[in-house]
């Protein structure tokens, strides 16, 4: 049996979080809503300090300062 899951989205509205970092943390915070996911890759542990709208779905991504991600071809 395959290992595929596929998560339908309809129905949701979605909003972009921005990211930073402090120290060894990620920071992913929504400005739409009040929704803040804190996430440590050295130890894994992840904390979320507030749902913001529960009938949203968040994603967001952390690009380091300086990078310019659109020089880079994977190609």
């Amino acid at each position: 049996m395959p290992n595929h899951v596929e998560f339908h989205s309809e129905g949701f509205d979605k909003h972009a979080c921005e990211g930073r970092r402090e120290g060894d943390w990620y920071i992913f915070e929504c400005p739409e809503c009040s929704y803040i996911r804190k996430w440590n890759p050295t130890t894994n542990e992840m904390n979320l300090v507030d749902s913001g709208d529960e009938n949203v779905l968040h994603n967001g991504w952390f690009k380091p300062v300086g990078l310019q991600a659109d020089k880079y071809n994977p190609n």
